[in-house]
């Protein structure tokens, strides 16, 4: 996350909560393995509601044994409480909470009062049992960016969060930022869950898929076990000119490739070869940027291209009407050109930080009327940009 190196296969190891557990079965295990972990304490329930919870006895014992870490997971904000007159309930970090006798909400200055008092007295707590102050957090259960009701102070529990802790935590986020330079920009990485009920093998399989790659797939289309994102009631064969055979027949079709691996991808080229466009009613799509500040999309007919940012038309071009366009699109680091054919250039110059720009490829397929033709991809290729330097 600091940008240095680690080495090959490396995971990092995180347990919620601080529960007794962890020191009765989880110690030994890490011993005998010679590795580490990384526990997130709520801190005012240690030394109560035993046996649950780990005590500070053996918090610290487990700290000098040098295989663990502790930090916040607040002191006390691991709960749910009442956060309007109707008696809905959320979680305090992320909602402003309901003040029964006053019979109202609490206000901003309140919210960020509660909220810092509860963070700085976690801190407070695992420094005066003598470790390190905490850089990281865990949001109690999750409960971040989508998580949360309509009226969510999700962006100001951030920046509160991001006052005292560099890195953030969470299992469920709108965008997938694993570890990775978009995620130590952002300060909030997207963890693996892993359950008693999880085997061996989807839990390698989860982690496989969170492992940032390069950009560089010369036959994705070969790959549907890779391909994510909606796609809309449709196998992936759709886009290899399968139509859907399903009796409510779908229109629209999109899959992002490997969309949690790629978050970080810039300075790349990703060149397709459409078909099938023959009459005019049906459209292709190359998406790149997916999951970025600004995604851009160069959409594709008989006769024409259009280039989207953020799905906006920001530019548009004829073409010579034919069936098959080839498609390739340069991916810099805040400039973004496609060619059509080899004849046609769009381009879009960012003004967004290039550090949130970073991210995937999609490929999207419509068709405007039942029974029409769908297109078909017919290659596929990314590779790293040869001279990136050039495309900045």
């Amino acid at each position: 996350m600091n940008g240095g190196p680690v080495p090959r296969r490396s995971v990092l190891l995180t347990f919620d909560d601080g529960t007794d557990g962890l020191w009765k079965y989880a110690d030994r295990i890490l011993a005998r393995h010679r590795m580490h972990g990384t526990i997130f304490l709520i801190t005012g329930s240690m030394d109560k509601h035993r046996p649950y919870y780990l005590t500070w006895r053996e918090i610290e014992r487990m700290n000098r044994s040098g295989r663990w870490d502790f930090q916040s997971h607040t002191r006390a904000m691991h709960s749910v409480k009442q956060v309007d007159a109707a008696g809905n309930t959320g979680a305090p970090l992320m909602n402003r909470l309901w003040l029964k006798d006053e019979g109202r909400r609490e206000n901003t200055s309140e919210y960020r009062a509660r909220v810092l008092h509860d963070l700085a007295g976690s801190v407070k707590d695992i420094v005066d049992h003598g470790m390190p102050t905490p850089t990281m957090f865990a949001v109690p259960f999750s409960d971040g960016p989508g998580r949360q009701d309509a009226d969510s102070t999700d962006s100001q529990a951030r920046h509160l969060l991001k006052e005292l802790f560099p890195l953030v935590m969470t299992d469920h986020s709108s965008v997938p930022l694993t570890a990775g330079r978009r995620s130590a920009s952002a300060g909030l990485v997207q963890r693996v869950e892993v359950y008693a009920r999880t085997t061996p093998d989807q839990m390698l399989t989860d982690v496989a898929k969170n492992v940032q790659v390069p950009a560089d797939a010369h036959r994705p289309l070969f790959e549907p076990e890779n391909w994510g994102g909606r796609q809309t009631r449709t196998s992936f064969d759709v886009f290899l000119g399968k139509a859907p055979s399903s009796a409510r027949t779908p229109r629209y079709a999109k899959a992002d490739y490997r969309p949690n691996s790629s978050v970080d991808w810039t300075d790349y080229g990703a060149t397709a070869l459409l078909g099938s466009l023959g009459n005019g009613t049906n459209q292709a799509a190359l998406g790149v940027r997916t999951n970025s500040k600004e995604p851009v999309t160069v959409v594709i007919t008989r006769s024409r291209a259009t280039l989207l940012v953020n799905g906006y038309k920001v530019a548009s071009r004829p073409l010579d009407a034919k069936s098959d366009h080839t498609v390739t699109v340069k991916v810099g680091r805040n400039t973004t050109t496609a060619y059509v054919d080899g004849l046609v250039k769009l381009s879009h110059v960012s003004d967004q930080p290039s550090d949130q720009l970073s991210g995937g490829i999609t490929i999207r397929s419509g068709i405007n009327r039942a029974g029409n033709q769908w297109p078909v991809f017919k290659s596929l290729d990314v590779s790293p940009l040869k001279d990136a330097s050039r495309h900045g």
